[in-house]
């Protein structure tokens, strides 16, 4: 009783420092957050309850069970955080835990940039509800912007709270729960505010390490290779879409009118399903698994969401490398890394390149 009254008050605590930096127009936002993260945190049950209760289900007991040996590897074999993160289970009656909102400018692909305490600024605005997200959005569209509403299944809030493991991302197969585990774990090791390739390369890293270990520890290396051909077809439409996205941002610099540059805009996105997306998909063997992101509305600010989350893995990777991959000195160096001011910090990433 005494842990929970002690999460009470530091969750308070931290809503209402986030409500005192707020102005009047960021206050409902602010408050819409700290009422979804509360239903989270309050809706939670402790996994090994769950498993204890003869009324769980028992597909989801099977789950939750594989889940536990999934956390505990995590901290045992992947040094990651041993809290008490992933250790309770909230069921939530929508598909995705929070909905975000990018936008981007009508002539240009530079997302607009939104500044929070604790994860710095970011390229989307989050919202617990979908029709909330909708409603910002269409206020966005009204002022000119290119806006797109996207859902996510799972984030995290950095090891402040015990992040829950959630239903909106249970139907994943195995390997790639463990991933998801093992990436979101990784963003409580090291965190850098306001660099989203930092920290996306890196738990990228540390993710298709732990799918590697947890893959051998469990006798089942064959799967790796469908885990890194799924990772190597992401990737490779990750590419083919921002390579279109420069076409684009090649096409705003250009010295014409607006409506010149309207006309020639709808072209470039028409190319880029009937072109550049055919080609990816030849590539593949005619996979359809992009089709419905590709074929609606597709914009500016729907294409910045693709923006190089793994610009640096191959640096992240090279890195752990040099560690022997010990995974313990490889956080540390990381750790150095994000104590550098930007420019020392890529200097060192681009020289880890190949």
């Amino acid at each position: 009783m005494c842990a929970m009254v002690r999460q009470m008050a530091r969750y308070s605590v931290a809503m209402i420092c986030l409500l005192l930096l707020t102005g009047c127009e960021t206050l409902g936002y602010y408050s819409q957050a700290a009422a979804g993260q509360w239903s989270l945190w309050w809706q939670r049950e402790p996994i090994e309850d769950l498993l204890a209760d003869k009324a769980t289900d028992p597909q989801l007991k099977q789950r939750l069970q594989q889940i536990l040996i999934m956390r505990d590897f995590a901290s045992s074999d992947l040094a990651l955080p041993d809290n008490k993160s992933y250790r309770y289970y909230t069921a939530l009656e929508q598909p995705y835990v929070v909905w975000n909102v990018f936008a981007a400018p009508e002539f240009s692909t530079t997302a607009m940039q939104w500044c929070f305490p604790i994860a710095g600024c970011v390229s989307y605005r989050g919202y617990f509800s979908e029709q909330a997200a909708r409603q910002y959005a269409e206020k966005m569209t009204a002022q000119g912007y290119d806006t797109y509403v996207g859902g996510v299944a799972a984030y995290s809030t950095l090891g402040w709270f015990a992040d829950p493991v959630l239903s909106t991302f249970m139907g994943r197969d195995d390997v790639r729960l463990a991933a998801l585990l093992f990436h979101e774990l990784a963003h409580q090791q090291v965190y850098l505010p306001g660099d989203t390739q930092f920290n996306e390369s890196f738990a990228t890293a540390v993710e298709i390490e732990g799918v590697k270990r947890w893959l051998a520890s469990i006798d089942a290396e064959p799967l790796l290779a469908g885990y890194l051909q799924h990772r190597a077809i992401q990737q490779d439409f990750v590419s083919t879409m921002l390579a279109a996205r420069e076409n684009l941002e090649a096409l705003y610099q250009y010295d014409v009118t607006d409506d010149n540059k309207r006309q020639a805009k709808q072209q470039l996105l028409h190319r880029i399903v009937a072109k550049d997306y055919a080609r990816f998909q030849l590539r593949w063997g005619g996979l359809s698994d992009y089709d419905r992101w590709v074929n609606t509305d597709l914009n500016n600010a729907k294409l910045l969401t693709l923006a190089s989350y793994n610009q640096w893995l191959p640096a992240f990777q090279q890195l752990l490398d040099m560690q022997a991959n010990d995974l313990p000195r490889f956080y540390q160096r990381v750790a150095e890394l994000a104590a550098l001011d930007s420019e020392q910090r890529r200097n060192q990433l681009q020289a880890l390149m190949p």
